[in-house]
This record gives C-alpha cells, sequence and structure tokens, in this order.
C-alpha cells in the first residue's frame, strides 16, 4: 500500500514538473484565432510561417457555423508576426502570414481575425513589391500620428497663454479637430490601441492646461 501510495506520489509530482515546464516555456507566447471561410489543409502541429521562417504552430481547427477557425500560438520572439491587416495562405500544411501590404498593429493574445480572400486582396499582394515605398510611407506616417504630431501640435502652449484666452482656445480647437483627423486615420488602418491611446492623452492634456 506504501508502494503504491509513492509511485501515486511520484507520478503527481512528475505531472505537476511537466505542466510547470509548458507554462515556463509558452508564459510569454500569443494565441491568434484566424477564421476561414473554406476549411484550410491544415491540422494541428502544422507550422505558421512569415517570410519563410517558422513563428509558431496551429494548435486547433475547429468548425465554426459555414466557417473553419484555426487557432495558433506564436513564440514568444516572434508575438509581433501577425497584425491586425495580415495576410494568410495555406501553403500545403502550412500556415504563412503575408504582412507585405499590413500596416496594422500587433495584435492581443486571444484576438480573432477574419481571413481575407477577395480578389483585391490577392492582387494587390501580388503587386505589393511595386507598392513597397507607398505603404512604407504610409506606415512612417501613422506611427507618427500618436507622437511626434501631438508633441508638434501642442508645443507652443505658452505662446498660446500669452495671446489671450478666445486666440488660446482658437488653438485648442484647432488641436482637437487635428486629433479627431488622426484618430479617424488610425481607426482606418486597423491600429485601434493608437486611436484611443492618442485620444487619452489629448484629454490628459487638456486637463494638464487647464489646472
Amino acid at each position: 500500500m506504501r508502494k503504491l501510495a509513492a509511485v501515486f506520489l511520484l507520478l503527481v509530482l512528475a505531472i505537476a514538473v511537466w505542466v510547470g515546464a509548458q507554462w515556463f516555456v509558452h508564459r510569454d507566447d500569443i494565441s491568434v484565432t484566424i477564421v476561414f471561410t473554406k476549411a484550410p489543409s491544415l491540422r494541428p502541429g502544422d507550422p505558421v510561417t512569415e517570410s519563410g521562417r517558422a513563428i509558431g504552430k496551429v494548435i486547433s481547427i475547429s468548425p465554426l457555423a459555414d466557417r473553419t477557425a484555426v487557432t495558433v500560438r506564436l513564440n514568444r520572439r516572434d508575438r509581433r508576426a501577425i497584425v491586425s491587416d495580415s495576410l494568410f495562405d495555406v501553403k500545403g500544411h502550412a500556415l504563412a502570414v503575408d504582412n507585405t501590404i499590413a500596416i496594422g498593429t500587433p495584435v492581443a493574445d486571444g484576438a480573432i481575425l477574419e481571413a481575407r480572400d477577395d480578389r483585391f486582396t490577392r492582387w494587390l499582394s501580388s503587386h505589393a513589391a511595386a507598392a513597397k515605398p507607398y505603404l512604407a510611407a504610409i506606415r512612417a506616417r501613422i506611427d507618427a500620428l500618436s507622437d511626434q504630431d501631438f508633441t508638434e501640435w501642442t508645443k507652443n502652449v505658452p505662446a498660446w497663454k500669452k495671446e489671450g484666452h478666445d486666440a488660446f482656445q482658437r488653438h485648442v480647437d484647432d488641436v482637437q479637430k487635428k486629433v479627431a483627423a488622426a484618430e479617424e486615420e488610425l481607426k482606418k488602418s486597423n491600429r485601434l490601441a493608437e486611436a484611443k491611446k492618442l485620444k487619452e492623452r489629448f484629454e490628459e492634456w487638456l486637463k494638464e492646461i487647464g489646472r
């Protein structure tokens, strides 16, 4: 009886060590679910690649009404390899991520994305090399919207205050319009987190200048 208890204890300990090791290995990984209109030829364990490099693997495939949900796990060092407007292509038994025309933000753990497969998206992806300089400029422009531009828009606050209340309020209204336009542009690019951050930064700035 005592021997059986010892074996059972060792088994429980081994399971606990294995679970702990799995948690340690994957603690910074993220899971993302991609919804396909057509069932892809994928299986759990198949690789997820980006630019020919393995960034994770498929962990489950589930029917979702008339579509198919594919959940993948990304390695901790490749957490930013899938963004909000990434394209996906199934090549044999591998899920390829295409970020050639992507300008969105890295997805959060548990995100659900739609695998776009319309004619225009396929055409844009196949001609992305020619558009690469323009896409790079768009990315740089969007990246600046939430940081550098706001600093530039608001750097003259001390001078505005010397112009009087009405003039100061006009400057504030002008900043608000710029923030609203930038927020809308960020939302169109699926950069919702940056749009929210910019809005919060503006609201915090309003509180500071009103003190």
